[in-house]
């Protein structure tokens, strides 16, 4: 018989072992739902930041830094723009680096001008300018450095219109009539352009800042500088050739007045001393290229080159090269006796020489033959009357053939002994209205041509 004590720690130890053993089963279950638990945990809270981080980059107000460069010292070097043009469209940068700060405002349109963002300047009648300026202003930039940008901007573009106006109205300036019409034209356009500029000035910045400003109202006002060169000179440079210019007009009104008031001449001398005046002082503004288109437009000497090739009807190349020959002979010629007609013959035959030596070389036999050709008074004549009958230029070689033929017959009349004076008379009546008739006849001709 078993024994009562050890059946039942036998049934106690069992029973312990089978809670122990499903506790133990127990416990491993609860530590791998735990585990479970927890790797979903970490998925869900790596997948919640990477959410974050992109909802964050997305939503995350901009924030833009902008430094305005320190004001340089005052030289003669020109300040950076800070508005930079191409043609007609204009490249907006605020800074060098950096990207303006937007101006607080529920305006369309208040928003900082980025580097680099294409601005037409038709624009300049919209929104986006006021934009820019405000941008200027929102950053703390001081309201003089504010003018100082703003007029920089607007009056480098009314140069840019302007050399492109004197451009499109040069004058064909190497032939004797110049046109006119294109130099009333200019002077319309530029009144024009000064308006609009004024008005722009007035517009962004008040009027004020108008009427302190130092005004570019000056130019054009003495000479038109015209071409790609002179056209093209910065506004204090083509001003300061305007002054010049306007003293020069005064030298010589003074001298000749004076002159008229003494009851004498002209000092040829004397007025030769003030246009080399004129050029010493052109000489201190201008370098070299700008100083010989002045010359070729503007000088006494051009203006007598283009009246003694008007026959000729030279190309602007040939012009310039014949100028360029010419006019420093010309000028020290002048400085010395006043002109040719003071030389004695033998001076006067020399300098011929030498002048025409120089004319014929750049010109070459053919084109110097024809050069002659238009020296002849005869030929001169037939200008004038092309000129009174309103013919064409092309007339004018044909009208100086029968010209010099009329002529001819006139000396063969005046020197034949045979014939009385009556006779004589008569003669030449016929060949003076045949002279007439062919003239009129080269003229009908040509205008059925054209």
């Amino acid at each position: 018989m078993r024994n009562p004590l050890t059946y039942i720690r036998r049934v106690v130890s069992a029973r312990l072992a089978v809670g122990q053993r499903r506790r133990v089963e127990t416990g491993c279950m609860r530590d791998k739902n735990l585990l479970h638990l927890f790797l979903v945990l970490n998925v869900a809270l790596a997948g919640g930041f990477v959410a974050y981080l992109f909802l964050s980059r997305n939503n995350q107000p901009q924030v833009v830094a902008t430094s305005f460069t320190a004001p340089a010292a005052k030289t003669n070097t020109p300040p950076p723009r800070m508005v930079q043009h191409t043609s007609e469209t204009h490249v907006v940068s605020v800074l060098t680096n950096p990207t303006p700060v937007a101006a607080t405002t529920n305006e369309p349109g208040a928003r900082p001008v980025a580097k680099g963002e294409k601005i037409d300047w038709k624009d300049l009648e919209y929104t986006n300018y006021q934009a820019y300026i405000r941008s200027l202003r929102s950053v703390g930039c001081p309201e003089d450095k504010v003018r100082y940008i703003i007029l920089a901007d607007i009056n480098e573009m009314f140069s840019k219109k302007r050399a492109k106006e004197a451009e499109l109205h040069d004058p064909q300036w190497w032939k004797a009539e110049p046109d006119l019409m294109i130099a009333n034209a200019l002077q319309q356009k530029g009144r024009q352009l000064e308006e609009e500029r004024r008005t722009m000035v007035e517009k962004y910045l008040g009027y004020e800042a108008l009427e302190n400003e130092r005004s570019e109202a000056m130019l054009w006002s003495s000479v038109q500088l015209t071409g790609p060169v002179l056209g093209s000179l910065p506004t204090e440079l083509h001003n300061s050739v305007q002054e010049v210019c306007g003293r020069s007009i005064d030298r010589h009104q003074g001298a000749f007045w004076a002159r008229v008031n003494e009851g004498q001449a002209m000092n040829q001398v004397e007025m030769a001393k003030l246009r080399e005046q004129t050029r010493a002082d052109l000489r201190r503004l201008l370098n070299a290229e700008q100083l010989e288109e002045f010359l070729l437009r503007y000088s006494h000497n051009a203006h007598q080159l283009r009246l003694e090739l008007s026959g000729f009807e030279p190309t602007q190349e040939e012009f310039r090269k014949v100028f360029r020959v010419i006019d420093p002979l010309q000028h020290q010629l002048q400085l010395e006796y006043g002109g040719v007609e003071a030389l004695s013959l033998q001076q006067r035959e020399r300098f011929d020489r030498q002048r025409d030596a120089a004319i014929k070389e750049i010109l070459g036999a053919t084109r110097y033959e024809q050069y002659l050709v238009t020296r002849d008074p005869l030929y001169r004549q037939a200008q004038m009357t092309a000129k009174q009958y309103g013919a064409p230029p092309k007339t004018i070689l044909a009208i100086y053939q029968k010209t010099k033929e009329a002529e001819a017959e006139r000396q063969k009349i005046y020197t034949d002994a045979a014939l009385t004076p009556q006779q004589k008379s008569a003669a030449l009546n016929k060949v003076n209205q045949e002279q007439i008739q062919s003239v009129q006849r080269i003229v009908s001709e040509a205008a059925i041509v054209r």
